[in-house]
C-alpha cells in the first residue's frame, strides 16, 4: 500500500472520531470538535473527496449545544 492510502486512512479516522465527538453529550468535547470539523476537519473531508458544504451543512443540522466552551485566542 502505498503512502498516500495510510494517510487518508488517518484522515478518516479522525473525521469519524470527531463526527462521534460532535454528536456527544458533553458540550465540553462536542463544542470543539464541531469547530475544527467546521473549519480543518471541512478540508480535509474535501481532500478525501467529500464536498466541505456536506460537513458544514451536516453540522448545521446538528441540535444546539447547551452551552459552547468559549475559544480563547492567546
Amino acid at each position: 500500500m502505498g503512502t498516500d492510502v495510510n494517510w487518508r486512512r488517518l484522515a478518516a479516522a479522525m473525521l469519524a472520531r470527531a463526527v462521534l465527538d460532535a454528536l456527544g453529550d458533553d458540550p465540553a468535547l462536542a463544542a470543539p470538535a464541531r469547530r475544527w470539523l467546521a473549519a480543518e476537519g471541512a478540508g480535509w473531508a474535501e481532500w478525501l473527496g467529500m464536498p466541505p458544504e456536506r460537513v458544514t451543512g451536516w453540522l448545521a443540522s446538528l441540535p444546539v449545544l447547551p452551552w459552547e466552551q468559549l475559544a480563547l485566542t492567546l
